[in-house]
C-alpha cells in the first residue's frame, strides 16, 4: 500500500511535471547578444498557475515569456506550497533559450536545476543544429532507469520549448493537433494534442476577450522512466484550454486538467501581467 505521503509527493511531482509541459512560460532576462533578436515580439509578460489536488493547493508556477521575431527566452520557478510544503520542499529553477525561423523552433539550450528533500539536481541541455542533443546531467542517470538511446533523443525539444510550440500551433492552425517529441535530459516522452472544441468566452469571465479552445492531451512515456515505482500509467491523459488571455498575448492554457494516483489534479491560471 502505497502512503499518504508518497502519493501527494507523486501528485505534486506529476504536477509539476504536466504544468512544465502545458505552460508558456519565461524566463531571466536573457543576455545582451539575444535582445535585439527578442525585439520586435509581442511585450514580454509574466504569467502565475497554482496547481490543486483533491481542491488542495500543491505547486504554484511563475514564469515569464519573452519572445521576439527571431528569438525567444522562457523560464521560470516551480515550487511546492500549502501543506504539502511543510513535508516535501520542492523548488525548481528553469530556463531555455532559442531562434525562431517561420514556424519552426530551434532551441539553443536548456537548463534546470531542482531543489527537493535537501538532494541538488540539474541538467543542462545543448543542441548543436543538426538535431542531435548533448547532456550534462549533476548527479548521472539513476541507476535502474532504461535510458534513452541517442537515436531516441534525434529531433526532440526542451519542454519549455515544447510548451511555446504547442501555443504556437494551436494559435496558427486555430485548433488543437499534433504530436510533440520531448526530452528533458533524463525522460523522454510525446505529447500528443487533439480538439475538443471551443467554448464561449462567457464562461470564462475575467480570463479572455475570445472564445477558449478545449483541448485533449495525453503525455506517452517512452524512455527514462522507472516503470516498477512510477504509480501513473504509462500514458496520462487529461485536457487543456488554450486562448489569448489579453490583445496581443499568444495562446496561453488557462486551466489543465488530468488524473494522478492521489486524485484529479487541476491546474488554473491565476494572474498574468507584463514583465517587468
Amino acid at each position: 500500500m502505497v502512503s499518504t505521503e508518497r502519493r501527494l509527493w507523486q501528485s505534486a511531482r506529476l504536477a509539476a511535471a504536466v504544468a512544465m509541459l502545458a505552460l508558456l512560460a519565461g524566463g531571466p532576462v536573457p543576455a545582451a547578444q539575444q535582445r535585439a533578436a527578442l525585439a520586435g515580439g509581442p511585450a514580454p509578460l509574466t504569467v502565475r498557475y497554482e496547481a490543486y489536488v483533491v481542491g488542495l493547493p500543491v505547486v504554484a508556477f511563475d514564469f515569464r515569456l519573452d519572445e521576439g521575431a527571431s528569438a525567444y527566452a522562457l523560464g521560470g520557478q516551480v515550487r511546492t506550497e500549502g501543506l504539502l510544503r511543510l513535508f516535501y520542499r520542492l523548488d525548481l529553477r528553469t530556463l531555455s533559450q532559442g531562434t525562431i525561423a517561420t514556424a519552426d523552433l530551434h532551441p539553443l539550450f536548456h537548463e534546470q536545476s531542482l531543489r527537493a528533500r535537501g538532494k541538488q539536481r540539474s541538467a543542462r541541455l545543448d543542441y548543436p543544429g543538426d538535431g542531435t542533443v548533448t547532456t550534462a546531467l549533476v548527479p548521472a542517470e539513476d541507476p535502474g532507469r532504461p535510458k534513452p538511446t541517442r537515436q531516441q533523443t534525434v529531433d526532440t525539444l526542451d519542454p519549455l520549448t515544447t510548451l511555446l510550440a504547442i501555443g504556437r500551433s494551436v494559435a496558427r492552425r486555430g485548433r488543437c493537433e499534433g504530436r510533440f517529441a520531448v526530452y528533458d535530459g533524463r525522460r523522454r516522452y510525446d505529447i500528443l494534442l487533439s480538439d475538443d472544441g471551443v467554448e464561449p468566452a462567457e464562461r470564462w469571465p475575467g480570463h479572455t476577450p475570445g472564445d477558449v479552445r478545449r483541448c485533449a492531451a495525453a503525455a506517452v512515456k517512452i524512455a527514462g522512466f522507472s516503470w516498477d515505482q512510477d504509480y501513473s500509467p504509462h500514458t496520462t491523459a487529461g485536457r487543456v484550454w488554450f486562448a489569448a488571455p489579453a490583445p496581443g498575448a499568444p495562446a496561453l492554457p488557462l486551466r489543465i486538467d488530468f488524473g494522478s494516483s492521489w486524485g484529479f489534479v487541476t491546474v488554473r491560471m491565476t494572474a498574468l501581467e507584463p514583465a517587468r
